[in-house]
């Protein structure tokens, strides 16, 4: 039997091995839309559902350098956009966002977006091969289907 790991093994493992439950905003979706528009302004905004927050375990020096950018080694996997308000990701896209400039509630900002969290979700710490693999999985599908 072969001992390496495969992607599939990686995505598996994120996908459905264990994490922290979290909830996010119980509001319906076009509430959300509205609430995060009124609140956010000209800032791009979207709105997810099952999401999981990745705590990606990095070498010191790589971590040290995301914290020096005032960013934490933390990113929003979303299996579904409901809404996009750069017009960037249809309904239903998955989304790996940048690093986590804050999170709160169900409020996860990025690099250059805010994101809404809806729903449940998850937490669980992760392996930067976890994340390109699933960062793989995701352009894999937006070039068979997008």
């Amino acid at each position: 039997m072969n001992a390496s790991v495969t992607d599939t093994d990686l995505l598996g493992d994120l996908l459905f091995g264990p994490a922290q439950p979290l909830g996010g905003s119980t509001l319906g979706d076009d509430e959300l839309i509205e609430l995060a528009a009124d609140t956010f302004g000209e800032k791009p905004f979207c709105i997810v559902r099952r999401w999981m927050l990745l705590d990606v375990m990095l070498p010191d020096s790589q971590d040290r350098e995301i914290k020096a950018q005032g960013l934490e080694a933390t990113l929003l996997y979303a299996q579904a956009a409901v809404f996009d308000s750069q017009s960037k990701l249809q309904p239903g896209d998955s989304i790996l966002s940048d690093f986590q400039r804050s999170f709160d509630g169900c409020i996860f900002e990025s690099k250059h977006t805010i994101f809404i969290l809806a729903g449940r979700g998850a937490r669980k710490h992760v392996s930067l091969p976890a994340v390109e693999a699933i960062s793989a999985d995701i352009k894999r599908v937006e070039k068979t289907y997008g």
